[in-house]
């Protein structure tokens, strides 16, 4: 709250929004303290602005802090690791999950028995080769999944620097050492192992060498599991990473969104991961022979402006050159052979016994759950409107027909919208019929599916948004995928076209909400292609906050991805066992810090053995009637946070608030109360940390409300359209 020094009730509104958002699964380990002697550290703290505040700031300038040679993973709130060791929870968990890098520091006799893999979280690929051989979907997939994360490192190292990454390092006297990869290491969370490099030396001698091993997930081939790579930058001398440049998105004279930045190139071609190569053909005129035999429909590439693309079988080597190309200026542009990678949905494929839908989570809870928490201000729940109901979808040989019908009886109209307001004027007058035809259900969705694809069409996002909502208010499609098709529609087709033409206000709008739905349906790799897509319609400025949120959340979400699939592990653990309570713990972190399920989680993570996170839960399960305890119970959480970054920090800091935000209405003026009202301010204004949060805090600087869910959005929508008809009728 800028421009105040204290805070008072009437300002509580958007810390207590902020109260149980939860961040991402972080187990704090560490030799516990009994409640007593953590209230007596409560009664024996400084005050407000003293003493405490100073040993906290002293102990933030004693931290390394970030060089240009020493990056950080999250340029928006860079913030140095603090040392890895183990615990009894922590140690039943993989050690390359990110909640290990959460800990706090033991005494150096336990840092020197560290091992190198404990060090740096990553365990050698020898130790993460599949029990069984991946299907192609399954290759399909994990290798769109690597795409992705190495495009949000590329995203965030671009945000980070201004300027797209060095296909390598070279060393004093000018050698090639180590690979872009090495590089990125930090924006993919890996700043650990980026520490272990020896950039004066080559790839291949000692310590380098010896890291080979610990080849980053992004980065690993799902057809072999190896320490060699697919994932390449095009470096020939016509290309943007030729001859070592470090370009600007805006020296690329053929524009980023027309040029191709990274290919997965065939087996032959791969190279060790730490390796300064990468695809630079014979000939620029001959690429074909190196790409194309790993997917059956073509090669998955970046263009540089961060979106996906198939670069289908049959294309020649002419296009391939032209798309790979900066400053030729050349007549291709990504439309021309754009064409979206198809990944099949979760629900195709054989799910996991262990799969985490909403309805097992729930029977995990009734079976093994039973003290009451105190949940303090809820998540938004994204509630449907009661009085609401929806038509059965017509059926496809009535679809089919109305379509036919369509298409005769507007056959003219559609045949001379050729500009992109002739579209938009006919999508408009789609949607007004539409909305008038109850007497016709499968009429009202065909003119609805044409004026989706003429909205896409016209550039226009605000128009599109309006025909889902109609959609999704009539008739039972399910609102978070119907929502989530056309948006990703919508991204692709005008992905190669210039952002200025395109009214993208209402998909930035709408996205937050589906992202939000992403979350809480562990759709954490399609939330996070929505939020790629949003951030195309923020501002150009690179100080842009919501542009900065949106990056962040992407990182976070896909984070979060791999903590939703180890979680499914933890969860058939415990189920198969209920005496593995090392297990239990993990799966409640996941509840607590990703999901927001406090009251799922909590008494998960009691169960466990040891440690600092034990022993504050268990005080918050007890609970705390006076205002006084309730903030020792604050402090206590603060605490916690205070040892970690990032992701561990946002949870333990917002169950400190939620906490806080309860003394403080009961707090006398007095020490006490200037403590809580500093504590509560410095949360309020900082960025958030976990997907939900940053869900949250963009909802806030957008306007968009997340109590409501989409079909509810939609039905409100839908209202007020057709008082907009009948006034202009």
């Amino acid at each position: 709250m800028p421009g105040s020094t204290q805070r008072s009730t009437d300002d509580m509104p958007k810390s207590f929004r902020y109260a149980a958002f939860i961040c991402l699964l972080g187990l704090i380990q560490g030799c516990g303290e009994s409640q007593q002697d953590l209230f007596l550290k409560h009664a024996q703290r400084d005050r407000g602005g003293g003493t405490a505040n100073q040993e906290v700031a002293s102990q933030n300038a004693a931290e390394k802090p970030a060089t240009a040679a020493d990056p950080v993973a999250d340029p928006v709130a860079a913030k140095p690791r603090p040392q890895i060791v183990n615990t009894s929870v922590a140690s039943s968990l993989p050690k390359d999950r990110p909640t290990q890098e959460i800990a706090e520091s033991e005494s150096d006799e336990s840092d020197d028995r560290t091992s190198l893999t404990d060090t740096i979280g990553i365990r050698p690929i020898s130790q993460r080769q599949p029990d069984t051989e991946l299907t192609v979907a399954e290759r399909r997939r994990r290798a769109f999944e690597n795409l992705q994360r190495i495009n949000e490192a590329l995203t965030l190292y671009l945000d980070d620097k201004g300027h797209y990454p060095k296909s390598y390092t070279t060393n004093s006297g000018g050698v090639p050492t180590l690979s872009w990869r090495v590089e990125l290491l930090p924006y993919l969370g890996h700043e650990e192992l980026y520490k272990q490099f020896d950039f004066s030396r080559a790839w291949n001698m000692p310590p380098n060498k010896d890291l080979l091993q610990h080849i980053p997930d992004a980065f690993v081939s799902p057809e072999r599991f190896d320490v060699k790579t697919n994932y390449q930058l095009p470096v020939d001398s016509a290309f943007i990473f030729g001859e070592n440049r470090a370009l600007t998105p805006a020296m690329i004279d053929d524009g980023p969104e027309n040029t191709i930045m990274l290919v997965e190139v065939n087996d032959a071609h791969a190279v060790h991961w730490t390796e300064p190569k990468d695809f630079d053909p014979k000939s620029p005129m001959k690429m074909s022979p190196y790409l194309g035999k790993l997917r059956v429909d073509g090669t998955f590439a970046l263009w540089a402006n961060g979106f996906p693309v198939l670069l289908e079988q049959g294309l020649s080597d002419a296009k391939l050159f032209q798309a790979m190309t900066y400053d030729k200026s050349d007549a291709l542009r990504a439309g021309d052979i754009h064409r979206a990678i198809t990944v099949e949905q979760a629900e195709d494929d054989p799910e996991p016994e262990a799969s985490l839908t909403p309805d097992q989570v729930a029977e995990t809870a009734d079976d093994i759950i039973r003290p009451q928490v105190d949940m303090g201000i809820d998540l938004p729940l994204m509630v449907d409107d009661p009085a609401m109901t929806r038509e059965p979808v017509p059926s496809a040989i009535e679809l089919t027909a109305a379509q036919n019908k369509l298409r005769e009886i507007f056959r003219d109209k559609i045949q001379h919208a050729k500009s992109a307001d002739e579209k938009r004027k006919l999508a408009s007058e789609f949607v007004a019929l539409a909305e008038d035809m109850e007497a016709d259900p499968s009429g009202a969705f065909a003119l609805q599916q044409a004026a989706l694809r003429l909205a896409i069409e016209s550039n226009d996002g605000t128009l599109l948004i309006k025909a889902i909502d109609q959609r999704v208010a009539r008739f039972e499609v399910d609102s978070f995928r119907e929502n989530l098709k056309w948006i990703q529609a919508f991204g692709e087709e005008t992905a190669s076209r210039d952002a200025s033409i395109v009214k993208g206000d209402g998909i930035l709008k709408r996205a937050i909400p589906v992202i939000y739905a992403g979350i809480r349906e562990n759709e954490y790799m399609l939330a996070s292609s929505v939020a790629r897509i949003a951030n195309r319609f923020t501002s150009s400025n690179r100080e842009d906050k919501v542009s900065r949120l949106l990056t962040r959340l992407r990182t976070q979400l896909g984070t979060a991805k791999r903590e939703y699939d180890q979680s499914v592990d933890d969860l058939e653990r415990f189920r198969t066992n209920p005496e593995d309570v090392a297990a239990g713990a993990a799966f409640g972190s996941f509840l607590c810090f990703i999901k927001g399920d406090w009251q799922t989680g909590l008494p998960l993570i009691a169960e466990g053995t040891g440690g600092d996170l034990v022993e504050v839960v268990k005080m918050d399960l007890r609970g705390a009637s006076r205002a006084i305890d309730q903030v020792a119970l604050g402090d206590a959480w603060w605490e916690l946070s205070r040892r970690g970054s990032g992701a561990y920090r946002q949870g333990a800091e917002d169950r400190a608030v939620m906490w806080y935000s309860q003394s403080i209405v009961r707090l006398p003026e007095s020490l006490d109360r200037i403590h809580v009202e500093n504590r509560l301010k410095e949360a309020d204004q900082s960025d958030a940390r976990s997907p939900i949060a940053l869900c949250i805090q963009l909802a806030d600087e957008i306007g968009v409300d997340l109590t409501r869910s989409l079909t509810s959005i939609a039905a409100k929508g839908g209202r007020v359209a057709r008082r907009n008809h009948d006034d202009d009728d």
